[in-house]
């Protein structure tokens, strides 16, 4: 492994240079070796040729002498035979390999017997196809390799030359490499800086002179391209900071990577901000769940918010959150003094609407208070001056009861709740009502949880089902349906009563307006008014002489 780390730390050139190298060897070494080892073979071939001709045509005298048993002429025989060039070593031996005659008497006396290796070859000395005698030789190693060592020589040296000159190569390509690719590095280098160099022509025409021409040409077009990107984005940021509207870009997460300078009017920087939640700007948790939610689902999300200040005590802005690319664009135009000068004219209507209905319950209680005035002057009351006080002492309940539900503040507490039950805690107050009318009532209640203003949704159900009773003759019929459309909660009470003439239509929510005879006219105002505060909003449709329908439309 270390090895492996060294050889992978390496320059290019010394890389090259050992592949080079690691080539010739493995090529180079193995064929030498190879022709080194087929020209001792044949060299070894030719001595074995060349003394199995010498006995072949002295095979005559060979077997007479062994025959006969002459020790002198055989060993004179034998020592011209040790003479052949590559032989080291002959004898004559018997059939039973009995000594005749040994070129080294010394080593293999004669008339011993030869004790067989394989160090020895033998040629047979026939008569009449039966082997009389055999001439052993022994070939001389260090003659052969004498011989084939200029061979070798030469191998090696060759072999070390082109080592030397693949070593050489090795450097020489890897400097040409290592030139272009230094050129290149420092092309990167001085883009980082903002500066091209200029186009260095190479000798070589191969794929890295293409990369680095290529690198060049490219590297020219992103300069030209960061020089205009660099050229937007400071126009662009200097036309978002002479907005008077913040703007703001969050990423995917509804974190903040970009503002504009506006946000310092409310006493915030972008250091502030940056990488911080957008809700953080934010003063109700409605909103800031709602912007939540609108990151989450990838959503639009448009509404009037109050700001956090830390220059002024109240501020008002109109949010828009719009998806773009991976994130959100987020806009704030400041709406405080529009939303002052709503407030302003909320307070006059609202203070104009309390005079007129003043002027309407001073007139109703009036009215209701007027058979008691009457009967406070006679002596005696009846049994029917009695029912009179009781049905005038019940109106005024009521046109107070009604006022009371109509004028008294209501908190903004949300909780869970079912809307079967809902639905029916109200049936069961109005249970002996629809009995006493036989009224056919058709329910279309889905089972859901809702999440919203319990108290509100009990008063705006209550009104409307209590209209539909009493907008209805004995044995007409009541469509009471809830379902949850979406992200809404749609909310019907239809009946076929007398139904409203269309010109009353736009009437029927003003406070104190009725169609019916002893009505109070709040019902309906209380519905509208409870209605707006859970954000919602109630529509009416209606055909005279064919029933009303009311419908309620609110956010789950």
């Amino acid at each position: 492994m270390m090895l492996v780390d060294k050889f992978r730390s390496c320059g290019i050139g010394l890389k090259l240079s050992l592949t080079f190298i690691s080539v010739i060897i493995f090529c180079s070494l193995p064929l030498s070796f190879l022709t080194i080892g087929y020209l001792g073979n044949k060299l070894r071939q030719h001595i074995e040729n060349s003394i199995e001709s010498a006995v072949v045509s002295q095979e005559t005298e060979l077997r007479n002498l062994l025959l006969f048993e002459d020790y002198w002429k055989a060993f004179n025989k034998i020592e011209s035979l040790s003479q052949i060039p590559g032989i080291s070593e002959v004898l004559l031996v018997g059939s039973d390999y009995r000594v005749i005659a040994s070129s080294k008497p010394e080593e293999h006396p004669v008339g011993r017997y030869f004790l067989n290796n394989s160090y020895h070859l033998r040629i047979p000395i026939m008569s009449y196809d039966y082997p009389v005698g055999y001439v052993l030789y022994k070939l001389d190693s260090k003659y052969i390799q004498d011989a084939i060592l200029p061979l070798k020589l030469i191998t090696f040296g060759v072999t070390f030359v082109f080592i030397l000159i693949g070593t050489f190569l090795g450097l020489f390509i890897s400097l040409r490499i290592t030139n272009r690719l230094r050129y290149i590095k420092d092309m990167i280098e001085k883009f980082k800086t903002g500066v091209i160099p200029s186009k260095k022509e190479f000798w070589e025409r191969d794929e890295l002179t293409e990369l680095a021409d290529f690198l060049h040409k490219n590297l020219s077009s992103l300069a030209q391209m960061l020089s205009n990107l660099n050229f937007a984005r400071n126009f662009y940021e200097s036309f978002f900071n002479s907005l008077q509207e913040v703007v703001l870009i969050l990423d995917s997460g509804g974190y903040i990577y970009f503002c504009n300078r506006a946000i310092e009017d409310y006493g915030f920087s972008f250091e502030n901000l940056l990488g911080r939640r957008v809700g953080v700007l934010m003063v109700e948790p409605r909103v800031r769940r709602s912007i939540r939610e609108s990151v989450e689902r990838k959503n639009a999300y448009t509404d009037v918010v109050k700001l956090r200040n830390r220059n002024r005590k109240e501020s008002y802005a109109l949010l828009l959150l719009k998806p773009w690319e991976e994130g959100f664009i987020c806009t704030l135009k400041d709406i405080t003094e529009l939303k002052m000068s709503e407030e302003q004219v909320k307070r006059m209507e609202l203070f104009s609407m309390l005079g007129e209905m003043s002027a309407h319950l001073a007139h109703e209680l009036k009215n209701a208070m007027l058979p008691l005035k009457l009967l406070s002057e006679v002596e005696s009351w009846n049994e029917e001056d009695v029912k009179v006080v009781k049905t005038s002492v019940e109106r005024i309940d009521r046109i107070v009861s009604n006022f009371f539900y109509f004028a008294r503040p209501v908190n903004d507490e949300k909780r869970r709740f079912s809307s079967l039950e809902m639905v029916e805690h109200i049936l069961r107050l109005y249970e002996p009502l629809i009995k006493k009318k036989e009224i056919n009532l058709q329910l279309d209640v889905s089972a859901f949880e809702l999440y919203t203003n319990k108290t509100a949704m009990e008063i705006i159900l209550s009104n409307l089902l209590k209209n539909a009773i009493d907008a209805v003759d004995r044995g007409g019929t009541i469509k009471l349906s809830m379902k949850r459309v979406e992200e809404k909660i749609i909310l019907t009470v239809e009946d076929n009563g007398h139904g409203i003439p269309e010109k009353l239509l736009k009437k029927v929510f003003d406070p104190f307006f009725s169609t019916k005879k002893d009505g109070t006219g709040l019902g309906l105002s209380t519905v509208m008014r409870y209605a707006q505060i859970l954000g919602g909003k109630i529509t009416v449709s209606s055909q005279e002489g064919k029933g009303t329908s009311f419908q309620l439309e609110v956010k789950a």
